[in-house]
């Protein structure tokens, strides 16, 4: 889930994370989500604003200070280390490989 500001938001603001006054969470694919380096909701809770952010816009991790290293920001990270999102070029070849006439 990507963050989005509910309102417009200022430079220097503190994020107040899920169920707050500031953003909430939609529903992304990963592949959108990462390419935009979007920040996941749940990495949001006291960040700061380096810019203003308009209402509906989604937030990105260049638009906060630092994301700390919990244990959750341990765990985004470990799960896109061992799910790396496939490329166009390696869907192609997989299935340049798969058996003729079925699924694998």
């Amino acid at each position: 889930m990507v963050t989005v500001a509910k309102r417009d938001l200022k430079a220097g603001e503190r994020l107040d994370g899920i169920g707050g006054f500031c953003t909430y969470g939609l529903i992304d694919n990963a592949t959108s989500a990462r390419s935009a380096a979007a920040l996941p909701i749940g990495l949001s809770e006291g960040r700061t604003l380096r810019r203003d952010v308009s209402k509906d816009a989604v937030l990105a991790f260049d638009d906060v200070d630092g994301v700390p290293r919990g244990i959750v920001e341990t765990l985004w990270r470990e799960q896109n280390f061992l799910w790396p999102l496939a490329t166009h070029e390696s869907r192609g070849s997989s299935l340049q490989h798969a058996p003729a006439g079925g699924v694998r």
